[in-house]
């Protein structure tokens, strides 16, 4: 009897996105392909990932590149008979949310928007959509800076290069989701306890970065709101705690996930931390360690950086970010959904943080 056909799907416990953008195939259409050979390679909020044949046999595929395809939907078949019959795929991809946009964009306007990646989502409600309308969107006026009268513009020449995959995911997500309605506050954190706690705790790794998630972690517990994500005008709220810790040390961003953060103690989260830190050196973390984070922090102390604004994972609600040490003081700055919270909560949210930490100044833990 003939092998039935592999169906290789999008997998949904991978990512914390609805959809993803199918970004290349690594493996030709009726190609033979080896168990555990890339096939091909996927875009998410945050991360181009790879795809793996879960058996050999030979490669179906139905999908173009670029296409947008929901989580959970049929990517491709392997044929594990070169004879078998394939069945066709039917390509679930992503409905338009925004149907007959692209229908209404001028020539330069729909240029523009392929060039910086931009949802027709956001011009839901117009007319026909000209170049001054995604300009205007940009933040740029149509005709460039106004000139003084008798100044004649001079031509400037520039080299072009197209950017990385992972950057064009990026601005396609700060153009949509919870990045677009973004704002963070920030409060300064002493750093002389915390320092003489990882030197009582050699487990730490030398860093705080281990007390930081756990403290945060049980603080979501009363200020749950950061522990939620937006969804058709309605907030929801995560039933736990899966802290994402955010890693990129040369082998590129990884966000592989603490789960069950506010029920671990403190040594618990510092060995797992140091566990994931392996793991990333050694090109361990997979799609399975960075699924369904439900809050993220990210930690650019160790990079000099004092003050910056991290991006929200999608369906999460908040980031925290660890700013460099500074004359005796970090920087932590959290990121939220304006859409389900306002800057006074954020600031009680770092205030507890923030008194938390400091307490390892008397001895804690």
């Amino acid at each position: 009897m003939a092998n039935e056909p592999v169906t290789v799907f999008i997998p949904r416990e991978a990512v914390n996105d609805l959809t993803v953008r199918l970004s290349a195939w690594r493996a030709g259409d009726k190609e033979k392909v080896e168990a555990g050979q890339v096939i091909a390679e996927i875009e998410t909020s945050k991360a181009v990932l790879e795809l793996r044949a879960p058996a050999a046999g030979f490669l179906r595929r139905s999908l173009r590149e670029g296409s947008d395809v929901p989580v959970g939907s049929p990517l491709c078949f392997i044929n594990q008979g070169a004879e078998d019959p394939v069945p066709e795929i039917e390509a679930e991809t992503a409905a338009p949310a925004a149907d007959g946009l692209a229908a209404r964009l001028s020539r330069k306007a729909a240029e523009l928007v392929k060039q910086h990646a931009i949802p027709l989502e956001r011009f839901v409600g117009k007319g026909l959509i000209r170049e001054a309308d995604v300009l205007a969107l940009l933040g740029q006026s149509p005709h460039g800076p106004d000139l003084a009268a008798g100044v004649s513009a001079k031509s400037v020449t520039f080299k072009r290069q197209a950017l990385p995959k992972s950057k064009l995911a990026e601005a396609r997500y700060l153009l949509s989701g919870s990045n677009s309605l973004a704002s963070s506050v920030s409060v300064a954190c002493p750093t002389r306890g915390l320092r003489a706690a990882a030197a009582r705790h050699p487990e730490w790794g030398g860093s705080p970065a281990a007390a930081i998630v756990f403290e945060a972690a049980r603080l979501l517990r009363e200020h749950p709101v950061f522990n939620a994500f937006h969804e058709d005008g309605a907030v929801n709220y995560y039933d736990e705690v899966n802290a994402g810790f955010a890693v990129d040390a040369g082998q590129g961003l990884k966000v592989p996930v603490i789960r069950d953060a506010d029920k671990k103690d403190l040594g618990a989260i510092a060995r797992e931390i140091q566990d994931l830190l392996l793991a990333y050196t050694n090109g361990e973390i997979g799609l399975e360690a960075q699924s369904g984070g439900t809050f993220t922090v990210t930690d650019l102390s160790g990079e000099g950086v004092l003050c910056f604004q991290p991006l929200i994972n999608q369906r999460q609600s908040a980031i925290l970010g660890v700013g460099a040490e500074c004359e005796g003081f970090y920087r932590l700055i959290l990121a939220f959904d304006h859409r389900l919270s306002e800057g006074r909560a954020a600031a009680r949210f770092l205030r507890d943080l923030r008194d938390q930490l400091a307490a390892y100044e008397g001895g804690k833990p």
